[in-house]
């Protein structure tokens, strides 16, 4: 394949990625200024009585809440993370999977980026009851992002690795 087919097909293969990382960025970038314009004043908003309602919260950590006030910190591994990221799946085999997958990892990456940049802390809104007592801490669009993403990655790992070992079952 000569260089100019082979930039086409890279183009190609990374336009759906991009695609879902745009709807990703773009949704979790639009629902987090509703809720900081609309709920910050309020606090918590019930959408399904005993089990969800969005509450506002500004994240200056990690995950859950913790490492608290190390923005800069968690900028530098944002950036880092999101061309590692890239890096990976610039070497993966093409797969439907990885396409949906990354784009849905380094939308979650580049939004909650996008608010660690612009406010100094990440919007957290959406919050799940678990249990009669227990509420699963405050997350967003691009945090679920990120999960379901790697989630799909590692189910998609698991299928491809048991695939190859048993290649009678095909």
């Amino acid at each position: 394949m000569d260089e100019k087919n082979n930039i086409k097909h890279k183009v190609k293969y990374m336009l759906p990625t991009i695609a879902i990382m745009l709807v990703v960025v773009a949704l979790d970038q639009w629902t987090k200024a509703l809720i900081r314009d609309r709920l910050a004043l309020i606090g918590v908003s019930e959408v399904i009585k005993g089990f969800l309602e969005f509450s506002y919260s500004e994240n200056t950590g990690a995950a859950f809440g913790t490492f608290q006030g190390r923005n800069v910190i968690f900028i530098a591994i944002g950036i880092l993370a999101i061309f590692f990221i890239s890096y990976i799946y610039f070497n993966m085999r093409e797969s439907i999977w990885n396409k949906i997958s990354f784009g849905l990892i380094l939308g979650g990456a580049l939004g909650n980026l996008i608010d660690r940049i612009a406010f100094g802390f990440v919007t957290d809104f959406i919050r799940i009851r678990v249990t009669q007592s227990i509420w699963w801490p405050n997350f967003n669009i691009a945090d679920a992002g990120i999960t379901v993403g790697a989630i799909m990655f590692i189910v998609y790992k698991f299928i491809e690795s048991y695939k190859a070992k048993n290649p009678e079952e095909q």
